[in-house]
């Protein structure tokens, strides 16, 4: 008879109480403020109006057009646009795209864990600490749903493999579509992971198999043939992709010490408060332990599987962290972005390890106490976020529809009426202004998916503000802040900037040059028409408007 309340059955408990924490923050509050996220919402929206066409898409094209290529970029913008075709609201629309993400994660975590190992799932715990991290909090939408796709993926091969159907080779390929069109970097690593696991298992059953080698090697090649059947779509995808975008290799500038750095104090669980420094550490110091104890027991017991494959992956993707070029192929790659890919392969490797009960309860245990210290320094901070967001999106109260708006950040950490900053860590507020647009069809001029050329949206030639306003070297994202707001008719054919909003801009760098001339040219050429409650935000209409 099995007792009332087995390990298992509080393992369980334990994962779903996280994966509730970790979705607890994206419902608290109207926003679930990320930097570049409300950019994102807005550029959905743009493509939806694009999409209805007539008054709405008339807005935009003096200014944009839609990018015919296939960019790796489109997911979240799609699934956003799709949701606001159906009548939910914008806000709504981000929290939904950043829940899918959140259950994405750590479900599919949990899914690609049980194939592995079924006896190693408290393990999923562990990496729900992954869920929410630096880049997920800079807005990274799609870089994100990739890392969760990457486990579902990963994980129906291994539930699939050997006995495949063309049912199941379909799912297989529009599982490799998805993740493509997420970002190629979870594409690239199902490929790495599913390929190393594939020459794993060969070698094993080649050793084991003895005389029948024949047998085995055309079991390999069925295996290989239907994995690339079902990533031929995506593979052509992806080679146009770099055939138009080119292979040219930016190198990474940072020192080998300062990336060492970044991956020993475990920087991706810093995304809020310096206070957070130490639990990330923990957090490494506990990879680190189960590390030597997983190494140890299997040269111990020389108990070597074919999913031990996972411990080389994990070694080249740490090669790989030190030796990641700045930019390849147009597209930026940070070392925020792969930081985190080593503690998630090494997860992986470690379900491939018996592990005593001891200790899963203490990894549990760890993983209970982390967790809610990471919550309790962080949930004031999303607290305030939304306070602040809520304060600059108050503004869209005094824009007219189809107005042309410049959105200028004076303090992209955000604050709140106290004085008090949102975040120490992130700029959480480069691109919050975004957020006056919602329901409305406007040219916000501070949309840099646009600029990039790697999203949707493409600013048409000569009407790129990121150029157009620039002044003295600087443009309006830096900090101080700086732009040509009354030269910008002269560039553009006589097209005006109908409205600006300013955020702290009384609070921060008023007595800066830059924050000087932009006072000027707004008396010269603008009267203030709204102050949000607490005077952090304030938008300027053009004057004769």
């Amino acid at each position: 008879m099995k007792p009332a309340f087995s390990f298992a059955r509080a393992e369980r408990v334990v994962f779903y109480l996280l994966l509730a924490l970790n979705l607890a923050p994206l419902w608290a509050f109207h926003y679930f403020l990320t930097c570049d996220g409300p950019c994102h919402l807005y550029n959905s929206k743009i493509l939806l109006d694009f999409w209805k066409g007539g008054d709405a898409k008339a807005v935009y094209e003096p200014w944009l057009y839609l990018n015919a290529r296939f960019e790796p970029n489109w997911f979240g913008h799609a699934f956003m646009m799709l949701l606001q075709g159906l009548q939910v609201p914008g806000y709504l629309a981000e929290k939904f795209l950043q829940t899918l993400y959140v259950l994405g994660f750590g479900l599919g975590l949990r899914y690609l864990i049980r194939q592995i190992n079924p006896d190693n799932l408290f393990l999923s715990s562990l990496g729900l600490f992954f869920t929410h991290h630096h880049v997920f909090q800079m807005g990274f939408y799609n870089y994100s749903c990739s890392l969760a796709a990457l486990f579902w993926v990963v994980g129906y091969w291994l539930n699939i493999r050997g006995t495949f159907t063309p049912g199941r080779l379909l799912v297989l390929a529009i599982g490799f579509i998805i993740l493509y069109f997420c970002h190629p970097i979870g594409l690239l690593f199902s490929f790495l992971l599913i390929g190393s696991l594939l020459v794993a298992d060969f070698w094993l059953d080649l050793k084991n198999r003895g005389e029948n080698a024949s047998f085995v090697w055309k079991k390999f090649g069925q295996n290989v043939a239907s994995v690339a059947l079902a990533a031929l779509p995506v593979i052509v995808l992806f080679a146009e992709y770099l055939f138009f975008k080119g292979f040219e290799i930016i190198p990474y500038g940072e020192s080998k010490s300062a990336l060492f750095h970044m991956l020993r104090e475990n920087k991706a669980l810093l995304i809020m408060d310096v206070s957070e420094r130490w639990w990330a550490v923990s957090v490494a110091v506990v990879f680190g332990l189960l590390t030597i104890f997983a190494g140890y027991k299997k040269l111990k017991s020389k108990d070597f599987r074919w999913t031990d494959v996972l411990f080389i992956v994990f070694v080249f993707t740490v090669w790989l962290y030190f030796n990641q070029p700045r930019a390849f192929a147009g597209g930026g790659v940070t070392p925020l972005r792969l930081v985190l890919l080593p503690y998630l392969i090494l997860l992986l490797w470690f379900a491939s390890v018996d592990f005593s009960k001891q200790i899963k309860t203490a990894v549990l245990a760890f993983a209970v106490v982390v967790a809610a210290v990471l919550f309790g320094i962080r949930f004031p901070h999303y607290k305030m976020a939304n306070e602040a967001a809520l304060e600059y999106a108050s503004c869209a109260a005094a824009i007219p529809d189809k107005a042309t708006v410049l959105p200028i950040s004076f303090n992209h950490h955000g604050q709140i009426a106290s004085g008090r900053y949102v975040s120490e860590k992130i700029w959480l507020f480069v691109h919050a202004g975004d957020y006056v647009s919602e329901g409305k069809s406007l040219v916000l001029l501070g949309n840099y998916e646009a600029h990039t050329r790697n999203f949707p949206l493409i600013w048409k030639e000569g009407r790129n503000p990121f150029g157009l306003l620039q002044k003295d070297g600087a443009m309006f994202e830096n900090q101080p802040p700086n732009a040509d707001i009354l030269g910008f008719p002269a560039k553009t054919g006589g097209d005006a900037i109908d409205y600006v909003v300013t955020w702290c801009k009384d609070q921060n760098f008023y007595d800066h040059p830059f924050g000087q001339d932009i006072g000027r040219q707004l008396d010269e050429g603008y009267e203030l028409v709204f102050t949000s409650k607490n005077g952090l935000a304030k938008v300027f209409k053009r004057k004769g408007l």
